[in-house]
């Protein structure tokens, strides 16, 4: 698969909240960061960010796809009980990078503006 394939797959497996197939993308030591949030390191972890989300409703939706060297960028755009309750529509991410290696995801970086984590504390 191409690595566009492979995020397009991870999108729609999410937003189903199918969380053991959003795990069979990734490899078996991928990270996963939200820079200035967290990391998660190896599937476990990896696993439960995929089960809270899923048990939050999550939903990504994503800007235009853009491919180079084995990485995908876009623009994301998150939604979930969590942020509603706290008075948000969305979450909306500068940046989200997947890079992909084998038709498995090796590496999450997704980047949020400043604003966004005013959003997040007043949810938590």
């Amino acid at each position: 698969m191409k690595p566009k394939e492979v995020v397009r797959l991870y999108l729609e497996r999410h937003n189903a909240h199918d969380v053991e197939g959003v795990l069979d993308l990734f490899a078996n030591d991928a990270h996963y960061e939200v820079v200035g949030r967290f990391v998660r390191c190896g599937k476990p972890e990896i696993r439960l960010t995929e089960e809270w989300e899923a048990a939050v409703h999550d939903h990504l939706r994503a800007g235009d796809l853009v491919e180079a060297d084995g990485e995908v960028t876009f623009r994301a755009f998150e939604t979930n009980d969590w942020l509603s309750a706290s008075g948000a529509s969305e979450l909306r991410y500068t940046s989200m990078t997947l890079s992909v290696k084998d038709d498995h995801i090796t590496h999450v970086m997704a980047v949020l503006p400043p604003e966004a984590f005013a959003v997040m504390q007043r949810a938590a």
